[in-house]
């Protein structure tokens, strides 16, 4: 298993935003994560990626206990993410955007640059390379960070609402995108998304919070007739299609 998560806490003086969660991604996997706003998904991104400390509970990667581990070291580790709020560095072209990613694995600048032409290149980026991120529409802007992401040749990419903002042409574009370099990359994914059609369509399990804890995980299809997911998330109109 890639990543394992044991019985995870994580509270902010009285307030638990993660309890008991206990999860399982395993190597080559499209894991999706949904639930309403506050239910501690990002939270929990935030604990594996080495951005909180977790109160208790393990998480392992690739057999190691990195529970606690800061985020530097996570990411050398293989595990990269992306960010809800757009974190593109304003003052640096997109290429030096993507070298950031780069350097986390050598110093050598020739080597970043090649890899982050490479990345650029896979991501339809090479044309703007020298332009600045603020520039560019919205869509571009995530393709930046995703390439950034990807620069620090993770094994685990995690995405947080890589989709927002986007409409339904560009979130189809960036579905095939991470589909193609899942592929070439030899990627697992795991995702969290408000986006619904795009989470059950790229998904394999699907793992669904609300109030801090897991309240359901399976298949897309499974999920979306769980009544308790109907009723703290999904509705009754997209249960019924």
């Amino acid at each position: 298993m890639l990543l394992e998560v044991k019985n995870l806490f994580k509270e902010f003086g009285g307030v638990v935003a993660n309890a008991d969660i206990s999860l399982e991604v395993g190597e080559g996997m499209i894991m999706g994560l949904i639930g309403p706003n506050g239910a501690g998904k990002t939270t929990l991104f935030n604990c594996i990626a080495g951005y909180y400390r977790p109160t208790r509970g393990r998480i392992l990667f690739d057999g190691k206990d990195i529970t606690g581990w800061p985020s530097h070291q996570v990411a050398r580790i293989g595990i990269a993410r992306t960010f809800q709020g757009m974190k593109t560095l304003s003052n640096m072209t997109v290429e030096e955007n993507v070298m950031v990613g780069a350097f986390c694995r050598t110093k050598d600048r020739e080597v970043v640059r090649k890899e982050a032409l490479e990345i650029m290149e896979l991501l339809d980026l090479r044309e703007k390379a020298q332009s600045f991120p603020s520039e560019l529409p919205i869509a571009m802007q995530r393709r930046i960070e995703l390439a950034r992401a990807l620069a620090t040749k993770p094994k685990l990419l995690m995405l947080d609402e890589i989709a927002a903002g986007l409409n339904p042409l560009e979130t189809k574009e960036i579905l095939q995108t991470l589909k193609r370099i899942k592929e070439e990359r030899k990627l697992t994914l795991f995702l969290i998304e408000h986006v619904m059609e795009f989470i059950m369509t790229i998904s394999e399990i699907v793992i669904v919070m609300a109030a801090g804890r897991k309240i359901a995980e399976g298949t897309p299809e499974k999920v979306a007739r769980e009544p308790k997911v109907i009723e703290a998330y999904l509705g009754e109109k997209y249960a019924k299609g």
